[in-house]
């Protein structure tokens, strides 16, 4: 596993990952020629911010490849990553929505492809298909309960393992949910960016991680990571 100076940690993508629904991929007729007129395909690279928290919204960006991270930052500069988004995850909808400023930032942690679509054109995208307004309050109900389970995986483990363990079956379902029935694990994230979804330091991630594969409840391979008891996870995380 990288340490926080390398490019990514052991942790999620050991194989070609099960394409995830598209936002709005559904639509009929009409609305989904609207769609795809006003939806222009781009692609960043690492580091790359499709916006920034405080930052009045633009865009709203529909995930085809690749992942970002989501974080806040305090008044004192500690940045908390809330989730990693990927394929098939809408982001920017809920400050386009409210026409208020991006409440988190997100930057791109691997090469990534998405479908960026101006604010003002979306709105009125909206308003002139009703099934593309039913589709945006399904992803609005999908993003509320993202942002529980960030929550829920922040505030109720008591230890710093329990955070990780949550972490690490929160990728696990993920990965079980597309399809997949391995248990093995690629995750484009520095230690350092790992502790920042754990609320800890890159050197409890590190010695947290490294008790986990003594006592085997994971196994690391050099850039994979499987998980070999995630019933130890389950009673650390609750």
């Amino acid at each position: 596993m990288r340490s926080a100076t390398a490019t990514s940690c052991a942790m999620y993508r050991s194989s070609p990952p099960v394409p995830a629904a598209m936002p709005f991929a559904g639509l009929s007729g009409g609305a989904q020629v609207q769609f795809r007129a006003i939806a222009t395909e781009m692609n960043y690279t690492r580091g790359s911010r499709l916006f920034t928290e405080d930052e009045m919204p633009k865009s709203i960006f529909v995930v085809c490849s690749g992942r970002v991270k989501l974080s806040v930052t305090s008044r004192e500069g500690k940045t908390v990553i809330l989730r990693i988004a990927g394929a098939g995850d809408l982001l920017g909808l809920s400050a386009a929505l409210s026409g208020n400023t991006h409440e988190v930032s997100a930057e791109v942690v691997e090469p990534c492809r998405v479908k960026a679509i101006r604010a003002k054109d979306f709105l009125v995208f909206l308003q002139k298909y009703p099934e593309a307004s039913m589709e945006a309050t399904r992803c609005i109900l999908n993003e509320y309960q993202t942002t529980f389970s960030n929550m829920r995986r922040l505030a109720l483990p008591t230890t710093v393992a329990g955070r990780l363990a949550n972490l690490l079956l929160e990728w696990l379902d993920d990965r079980l949910e597309k399809g997949s029935k391995e248990r093995r694990l690629v995750v484009p994230l520095t230690q350092e960016e790992i502790a920042g979804m754990a609320n800890t330091s890159r050197e409890t991630v590190s010695r947290i991680l490294h008790q986990f594969q003594r006592e085997k409840v994971i196994a690391v391979h050099g850039v994979s990571l499987t998980v070999l008891q995630p019933q130890i996870l389950q009673q650390l995380a609750f």
